[in-house]
Order: structure tokens, then sequence, then C-alpha cells
């Protein structure tokens, strides 16, 4: 079988997802949760707006997945002064409390993904799949 990078992308894809569900079938929080939340401890006030752009999401993903971890109350949400439709996102002391557990999976699923490649390999494939990126934006 011929190996297609756009089908070994959405294999890997599956596969992260597989793993991270396994890692967190005991906590209160989904896989799509987990790169949401992560994101947004290491990003405190964050605009809702940014979250999507940075992220390649809908604004209507990031809606949802904002209301979902403020039920759990992992954020909240913070409105702009500026601008009183848009939030700022504040992750709370739980979230916080996270964050050395949402780091360490991150770094576990990496090793996982990445070993055996060396560091020119890895900054190969940074750079190709960037240029995939810019083609979609484009």
């Amino acid at each position: 079988m011929e190996k297609k990078p756009g089908r070994l992308i959405s294999v890997i894809h599956r596969k992260v997802y597989q793993i991270m569900a396994q890692k967190l079938k005991n906590c209160d929080i989904d896989v799509g949760q987990f790169f949401f939340l992560r994101y947004l401890v290491a990003n405190p006030g964050i605009s809702q707006e940014e979250v999507a752009k940075n992220n390649y999401l809908d604004k209507a993903t990031v809606s949802k997945g904002v209301k979902r971890l403020e039920e759990l109350g992992y954020i909240q949400r913070i409105v702009n002064p500026k601008d009183k439709r848009s939030y700022f996102l504040q992750p709370t002391e739980k979230a916080v409390a996270h964050k050395s557990k949402l780091e360490e999976y991150h770094k576990e699923i990496n090793k996982f993904i990445f070993d055996g490649l060396s560091e020119n390999e890895y900054r190969q494939l940074g750079e190709i799949l960037q240029k995939i990126v810019n083609n979609i934006e484009n």
C-alpha cells in the first residue's frame, strides 16, 4: 500500500486522540478539552478570538469548549472592558493545579510520536507541515 501523506496525517491524528483518551479516561475532561485547556493555561488572559485564530478553530468550537471548561471550573471568562461582546479566558486555580499533569501528558505524547527522529528530521517535518498549513491558509 502506498503511503500517502494525507492518509498518514489522518492516522497520526486518530492515534494521538486514542492514546490521549486512554490517559484521560479517569478525568473529567476529554481529549479536545485537554489540548484546549493546556493552551489556555500556557496563555492566561487570551481572548476567545485569539484562541480560535491561533489554533485554527472556528468561533463556535471555541465557544463550546470554553463553556464546558467553565462549567467544570477550569476557566473563567472575563468580559473585555473595551468590547463587552468579547471575553478574556483566565485559568482558575483548579486548572493551574493540573498544569504539571497537562505538561507531563503532552511530553509523553510528543515523545511517543517523534521517537526515533533526529533533530534535523524533526525540524524538516516542522518546515514541511508549516508549508502545508500556509498553502491551506492562502
